[in-house]
């Protein structure tokens, strides 16, 4: 797929329907958000015409549509419509707005589904910005018109602000108001900063350096892990426990990134860390409001593994799930939070220095990208394009298959060694 293919049709700027209120002005951000880079979080839904027959077939109309509603959604997500101030540490709420793309493709959808590649995926998104800074706008949202009369929307949002269930959120809130024009505005709240403050800058640096370092530098490939090789590793896991004192029974989402970060480290003679973020909603409902939104995961990590023929997956599920239990029963989040921030920092530090490899892994299953209903039906794919983070894996629901792809990002050397000396694709199929 050209970049050549794509014409720019018209470029605006949406502003929320409503100003935001005073009030409401700075928003001071969490350390949650501190640890989060700036970048750009990417997503892309497609909807092929002769599944989705109700879309209309003028492109003005649709864009009218999409750019209301955007506006609307902005009222209530009022911080991605703002900028970001002080380091990252404050957000204005100024209604600067979303930028608001429309552009033409020179090609039928179902050429880029047989590319069956994260670069052709990209040419859905806002050209160059997925996971880089986000400066102008937190939101870039990008309507593509295919030659076949179906249409791709693409999103960029700052992870500055949200998280992948904020994103999600955000995005489902966006449809709501395009599906139905006169569904009440609700009002979310944006109060982590108030609960849970930011930490030192030097602790946190590490670790922001961590989430972006390595971009370009490395290629994305993605896989299917379909449901039965999934209760295949889940069964294999579940034998490799023995017996029933020790036995666990792991999600799907642990199987397939259990495996899959084992597959990776396996090729290497280095130490390595797993780390697996974590949404912390459930555990922080005994601080924060329901309408709370924003950036709520934490990496947890499992123990160091110095040798990479002792990664035992019943081994690696049961240590994180003790650290999720830890977390659980914590009295003082953000004592705990400071107290691993710290051993975080000192982590990824030596994954800087190349002593150790340290994985990230983040899973967006279960959550509700599959379901965004603009007034025309369900996506009939979400993608999320190329991830320029070395060692990142990212785990999605499939939406053509009953199972769980896999992006999978590392550098050319060990992307190579990944499908030719491991098991992986024993249990996994190249998309």
């Amino acid at each position: 797929m050209a970049a050549s293919q794509l014409a720019l049709i018209s470029k605006k700027i949406i502003k929320p329907s409503s100003p935001t209120p005073l009030i409401h002005r700075i928003q001071k951000l969490s350390i949650f958000d501190q640890l989060n880079p700036c970048s750009y979080m990417s997503y892309g839904l497609f909807f092929p015409k002769q599944c989705h027959p109700t879309l209309p077939d003028d492109p003005t109309h649709i864009s009218t549509i999409l750019e209301n509603s955007l506006s609307r959604a902005l009222t209530s997500y009022y911080p991605l419509a703002g900028t970001i101030r002080d380091e990252g540490l404050h957000v204005e709420c100024n209604d600067v707005g979303a930028k608001f793309l429309q552009v033409k493709i020179d090609c039928p959808m179902s050429q880029i589904f047989d590319q069956k590649s994260t670069e052709a995926e990209d040419l859905v998104l806002p050209r160059d910005l997925p996971w880089t800074p986000s400066k102008e706008n937190l939101v870039v949202a990008q309507v593509n018109h295919f030659n076949c009369g179906g249409i791709a929307i693409g999103v960029c949002v700052s992870h500055k602000v949200v998280d992948g269930s904020s994103m999600a959120n955000f995005t489902h809130h966006w449809s709501t108001m395009a599906r139905n024009p006169s569904a009440p505005i609700p009002s979310f709240q944006f109060v982590g900063g108030s609960h849970f403050p930011p930490v030192s800058s030097p602790i946190a640096e590490a670790i922001l350096q961590s989430k972006t370092r390595g971009n370009n530098t490395c290629i994305s490939k993605k896989y299917l892990l379909s449901r039965s090789k999934i209760n295949s590793l889940k069964a294999m896991i579940a034998a490799e426990s023995g017996n029933k004192s020790s036995s666990i029974t792991p999600s799907s989402v642990e199987a397939a990134s259990a495996f899959v970060y084992k597959c990776i480290a396996s090729n290497s003679t280095k130490p390595s860390i797993f780390t697996q973020s974590v949404n912390l909603r459930p555990i922080m409902k005994k601080w924060l409001p329901e309408e709370f939104q924003g950036n709520a995961s934490f990496l947890f990590m499992a123990p160091e593994i110095s040798d990479p023929a002792d990664i035992k997956l019943h081994r690696l599920i049961s240590e994180l799930r003790k650290e999720k239990e830890m977390y659980w029963e914590t009295t003082n989040l953000m004592s705990t939070l400071l107290e691993k921030v710290k051993l975080l920092q000192n982590q990824l530090e030596r994954d800087h220095d190349d002593e150790v490899d340290v994985y990230k892994c983040t899973s967006l299953s279960k959550f509700i990208f599959g379901q965004m209903d603009y007034g025309w039906g369900s996506p009939t794919r979400v993608c999320l394009g190329s991830v320029p983070i070395n060692k990142k894996i990212f785990l999605t629901d499939s939406q053509t298959e009953d199972g769980i792809e896999v992006v999978v990002s590392l550098k050319q050397q060990q992307m190579s060694a990944l499908e030719t000396k491991s098991n992986l694709l024993e249990f996994a199929s190249p998309l």
